[in-house]
């Protein structure tokens, strides 16, 4: 045990499910990963209507600033609650839709 075995420990889905239901998401940058922000120009290149990924998107707010600037987003999230709170956070409409082929699965865009 020590610092090393937590910092290789994978947090388990009904651990991070849990998270967002108790409001424990101090992972969450209410104003974007400072990171990310410093790098951004580098990252796009001047280039526009880039595809971005976001695993584990939670409501980062950067894919709000990335489809704003003319970028398609796409996040994938095990919890819909923080994705249901990006969308009402941004006061942004959505729509949802079973995922075919994944039992449980939904689509909101």
């Amino acid at each position: 045990t020590g610092a090393g075995a937590q910092k290789d420990r994978v947090v388990t889905e009904e651990e991070w499910l849990r998270k967002w239901e108790t409001g424990n998401i101090g992972f969450h940058k209410e104003h974007g990963h400072p990171l990310l922000q410093k790098h951004l120009d580098v990252l796009l290149n001047g280039k526009s209507g880039l595809r971005i990924f976001f695993p584990l998107c939670g409501k980062a707010v950067e894919m709000k600033w990335l489809v704003d600037m003319g970028h398609s987003v796409v996040g994938v999230e095990v919890s819909e609650q923080a994705l249901k709170e990006f969308f009402a956070e941004h006061s942004l409409p959505y729509r949802e839709e079973p995922v075919p082929g994944i039992l449980g699965a939904k689509k909101l865009q």
